[in-house]
């Protein structure tokens, strides 16, 4: 929640978490995953997708934001299928809380771990959370990109353990070409014996 959170803050989203004002909004079954963001100033132009890319989120304006991060899986068909946290459709808590914060006009997002790789099994899981009432999807790698690549390595984020810890990987040279790749050193190659070139 914490990284979806500045992920969103990064993008210069407001950010308000259910439970701070469980005394004002309804009553969930889960309410510890639930974000609630605005942009005051959203970019206009193309509608942005359905899985949505790092910068098609300024494209939104105001969202009920569900975070589903089961990072062991990824979200095929059969795991939506058989998630009684998937089975209910946004239309009804959901859309009741964001209807308490925002009204009428706001639309809903799904964070998840990944999709299926392959192009059958993503559209169907894809399928089946349109089913859902879902608004849009995005996907943790894209959001954990995106903040690598707005965390500056010489910036201070001390009040957030999750930035600064980025950008101390970054200071480090331990995170390259934003990406989350670990260049932990090679064994040295062994040294030719003089003997054995003959």
């Amino acid at each position: 929640m914490q990284l979806v959170r500045e992920f969103f803050e990064l993008r210069l989203f407001h950010v308000l978490t259910h439970w701070q004002h469980e005394g004002v909004l309804p009553r969930t079954a889960d309410t510890t995953s639930l974000l609630f963001i605005e942009h005051t100033s959203p970019e206009t132009g193309r509608a942005p997708g359905f899985v949505l890319a790092a910068d098609e989120v300024t494209r939104l304006h105001r969202a009920v934001v569900e975070v589903r991060a089961w990072h062991a899986d990824r979200f095929y068909a059969s795991v939506i299928e058989n998630s009684t946290a998937l089975s209910h459709e946004p239309g009804s808590e959901t859309r009741q809380l964001g209807r308490a914060v925002f009204g009428d006009e706001f639309t809903t997002v799904l964070v998840l771990s990944e999709l299926p790789a392959s192009a059958a099994p993503r559209d169907k899981a894809l399928q089946l959370l349109r089913e859902r009432g879902i608004g849009h999807v995005i996907e943790f790698p894209v959001l954990l990109a995106d903040m690598l690549d707005r965390v500056s390595a010489h910036g201070n984020y001390a009040p957030s353990q999750s930035l600064q810890t980025m950008r101390i990987l970054k200071r480090y040279g331990l995170v390259r070409r934003q990406q989350l790749e670990f260049p932990f050193a090679a064994p040295a190659p062994r040294a030719q014996d003089p003997a054995e070139e003959d």
